[in-house]
């Protein structure tokens, strides 16, 4: 990998902010919606939402807890900026801090939030270490809310992953691709199986009892926990694919250093692999999400 989990997050949420409420937020009303009645916000409480975005369910949040404090933090300036600006034209108050979720913990005072939310960033950070420090952050009777992707999230994208790892078919289409040009398809071939030869890529919790598993190490006690599948429906494979890429959920620091006919080809592999899956509504995509709610004592 060529940069760390942040720098993903970075990069990928800079570029895809403008367009991320319309291909993103729709998906996760649900579970964003669930999360926060789950959380028992009150007037007057301060909520720190970790991974804000472009601030949608910050703001929601605020309205909420009026006339609470909520402070939103996100490492993309691009999705903050878009958070300002929603905040400006609905008239709302809100702190915006530009910083890693992971660095906010570590600097934030103790029992300084009543609220802590958390949606959708564990995969961008070591979560492993970062969930047991959450608790400090909370008052008596604090809660935290957490949504994130289950390793069983994207089953049609990992199927095809494993299928082309353990197969001489990409070589044989990248062979096409570059219009049977040998020494580029070795030169592409090498440069791909560099980057994603073997599947660690990514990290996220297989279930909600890790998570809370971890919360549990800072104090907290997990006091609600549920799993729910959304299913995407999509007119083609290229379009599914376009998705992924497009909405940053299958962000990889090492595709914005790809040359273009190698992405390109990529693109189109995993477009033609999708197609594998169509059913009589198109091309399901699974997202796989999990909500845990804990609190501290």
């Amino acid at each position: 990998m060529h940069s760390g989990p942040s720098e993903v997050a970075q990069l990928a949420y800079d570029r895809v902010a403008g367009e991320y409420d319309d291909l993103w937020t729709p998906q996760m009303v649900g579970p964003n919606a669930r999360l926060t009645h789950d959380l028992a916000l009150r007037r007057g409480d301060r909520v720190a939402d970790l991974a804000c975005g472009t601030g949608v369910v910050t703001l929601e949040m605020g309205r909420l807890v009026h006339p609470g404090e909520v402070t939103g933090v996100d490492y993309s300036e691009g999705m903050l900026a878009t958070a300002r600006e929603r905040a400006a034209a609905d008239g709302l108050r809100a702190r915006w801090v530009h910083a890693r979720a992971e660095d906010f913990v570590a600097r934030a005072a103790p029992e300084s939030f009543d609220v802590v939310s958390m949606r959708f960033a564990l995969s961008y950070l070591d979560w492993l270490t970062v969930l047991p420090r959450l608790g400090r952050m909370l008052r008596p009777g604090g809660r935290v809310g957490l949504l994130t992707s289950l390793t069983s999230s994207l089953p049609q994208l990992e199927e095809l992953y494993n299928r082309f790892r353990k197969s001489p078919e990409p070589v044989w289409k990248l062979f096409k691709h570059t219009k049977l040009s040998l020494p580029e398809t070795w030169r592409i071939f090498r440069r791909l199986r560099e980057m994603f030869g073997e599947p660690q890529f990514i990290r996220v919790p297989s279930n909600t009892e890790e998570v809370a598993e971890r919360l549990g190490a800072g104090g907290l006690v997990a006091t609600g926990q549920w799993t729910e599948t959304i299913r995407m429906w999509f007119g083609s494979g290229a379009q599914a694919v376009t998705w992924m890429s497009a909405s940053g959920c299958a962000a990889h620091g090492a595709l914005d250093t790809l040359e273009p006919r190698a992405f390109d080809f990529l693109m189109s592999l995993f477009a033609a692999g999708m197609e594998g899956f169509r059913e009589r509504d198109g091309v399901p995509l699974d997202l796989v999400v999990g909500g845990v709610i804990a609190r501290r004592g």
